[in-house]
């Protein structure tokens, strides 16, 4: 187990490295953050390592300024086709569409003489240079998520009672049925299935937003979003239990119960980790979709996944340290239930209050 929690660790910590040659041939790329086909082509580029071999500088196509430029290249050109991007400029040449580009790149950068900029300056934009920003500068801008926002999120979803519930019954009913020993196990291979489960599913939906392309407007979205779910918990405060709780719906308890009673060794609890992450879906999924919704804008895999792995460590380390605290301070599982139930409204207004923040700062900064 300590293995497997150090290997976490290590991937968290992982942070690929790039290196730029001082001579490189440049390329000039048209695109838009809202485009998906300029992140089809993005996700090329960096698949096939042309990041670090070439200088592909990106020129944002949503400026009117830009816009007119690309659109006296294309009247140059003759393309009968219509305006559109993504659109790159490699010497005096111009390729347009994801697979075009995708295609006919590298053969293009292989003869070319580096004159790109050259040519865009024959269209009365001599200082082109000026605008034009590195894709590896833009892309860390994209990626820049404030680490606040992320951990508050986490912690917001680490602090839902519904998920120290569940804990704190399995341990209960592992201790009583085969000892402490069992019972640490249990408890630390059950986090761990509820933190690949949640992993899992994060990559899966930031994966789905991708595919289906992200509106410019989904930072709002996720802003409000967020806004949303800190009322819903602010209602939890005051009003518990009327209309609905942002917890495991009374209906499900049961079954949930049922299925946790059942795990008897380490690796069963193992297994209904897994099981038992759908129950928590309703109540401590809300903060993790804002993470998500926020970074389905990016398109570094690596970044996102190691942006994940911290998140999901954040959202298990409340049932982790419980687990050890059972083991090693004696810790009553009884008493740790009656300390959640009487603190029910303190934890719902710790999450509306984060939520309330990230989302006020999602909100003001995209207005």
């Amino acid at each position: 187990m300590k293995k497997i929690l150090f290997g976490l660790f290590v991937l968290l910590l992982f942070s690929p490295l790039a290196s730029f040659a001082a001579e490189k041939k440049t390329a000039i790329l048209f695109y838009a953050d809202w485009c998906p086909h300029c992140h089809k082509v993005d996700e090329y580029f960096k698949a096939q390592g042309f990041y670090e071999k070439y200088d592909i500088q990106r020129l944002d196509f949503d400026k009117a300024e830009n816009k007119e430029l690309l659109s006296k290249i294309f009247e140059a050109k003759n393309k009968a086709d219509g305006l559109g991007i993504p659109a790159i400029i490699i010497d005096d040449t111009l390729i347009a569409g994801d697979q075009p580009i995708i295609k006919g790149f590298e053969i293009a950068m292989m003869s070319s003489k580096g004159t790109s900029q050259d040519f865009i300056a024959k269209f009365g934009r001599n200082n082109v240079s000026n605008e034009i920003v590195s894709t590896r500068n833009v892309s860390e801008k994209k990626m820049s998520l404030p680490i606040w926002i992320l951990l508050g999120a986490a912690f917001a979803d680490a602090a839902n009672p519904c998920a120290l519930a569940v804990l704190i019954l399995l341990l209960a009913t592992v201790m009583t049925a085969k000892g402490k020993n069992h019972a640490l196990l249990s408890g630390l291979m059950f986090s761990l299935a509820i933190f690949l489960s949640y992993l899992l599913m994060g990559l899966s939906v930031y994966k789905a937003i991708g595919a289906f392309g992200v509106s410019k407007y989904l930072s709002l979205s996720v802003g409000i979003l967020a806004i949303v779910i800190a009322l819903a918990n602010f209602k939890d405060v005051f009003w518990y239990g009327k209309f609905f709780i942002m917890e495991v719906p009374l209906s499900w308890r049961p079954k949930m119960q049922e299925i946790i009673r059942k795990a008897t060794s380490p690796w069963s609890a193992f297994g209904i980790g897994f099981l038992v992450s759908l129950f928590l879906v309703p109540c401590a999924s809300g903060p993790y979709v804002v993470i998500l919704g926020k970074l389905a804008e990016k398109t570094d895999m690596a970044k996102t996944f190691s942006l994940l792995l911290l998140y999901n460590l954040v959202f298990v380390s409340p049932m982790i340290i419980i687990t050890l605290a059972m083991y090693f301070f004696n810790a009553k599982m009884s008493k740790l239930d009656q300390l959640r139930k009487d603190n029910l409204r303190i934890l719902h207004a710790i999450t509306g209050v984060i939520m309330l923040a990230v989302g006020t700062y999602l909100i003001y900064t995209k207005l």
